[in-house]
């Protein structure tokens, strides 16, 4: 699963296809993480079976939602369980919004996509929170990126990726 926040073009996906000959399956998404979604969790009135109102916390972390066949919504920050009596978000109050998966190339099912890329947010080691609000092959790749711009003697030696982590 290769991960980009532009989409795909058409060169790149066939130089992902042409790179990778040896993986079964190769799965290309975009992740958009300024969306104008948010979630709001419903639950059935205690008083009335009858009537559903909105929940005292937000929509739970892991919440999918497939917008179609190439794209899905996936809230990564939201409500977690078992860490108290009540849920439990990161970071207090709010309304979590989504990020906007679209596949690009591959075959994967939404669930094993968004279970990677909630897997994926929990990498960060430098973090004392639950979760970051994106996948870490997002936010390493920023970080990645500055570094390599204030680094013009790097030069094309190549490196491995963990000295940068």
């Amino acid at each position: 699963m290769i991960h980009k926040t532009t989409e795909f073009k058409s060169d790149e996906i066939a130089g992902c296809f042409e790179a990778l000959p040896v993986c079964e399956a190769v799965d290309l998404i975009q992740v958009v993480d300024e969306v104008g979604w948010r979630g709001v969790w419903w639950e059935q009135d205690p008083n009335n079976p009858r009537r559903n109102q909105a929940a005292a916390y937000p929509v739970k972390r892991g919440t999918l939602v497939q917008l179609g066949p190439r794209d899905a919504l996936l809230w990564i920050h939201g409500a977690v369980d078992g860490l108290g009596k009540r849920p439990h978000l990161q970071g207090g109050r709010g309304t979590p919004k989504p990020i906007r998966l679209v596949r690009h190339a591959g075959h994967g099912s939404w669930d094993d996509t968004a279970m990677a890329a909630l897997a994926l947010s929990k990498m960060n080691w430098n973090n004392d929170g639950l979760y970051d609000p994106l996948p870490v092959t997002m936010s390493y790749a920023k970080v990645l990126a500055r570094v390599l711009k204030r680094m013009p003697r790097l030069g094309s030696t190549p490196f491995q990726f963990r000295f940068f982590m």
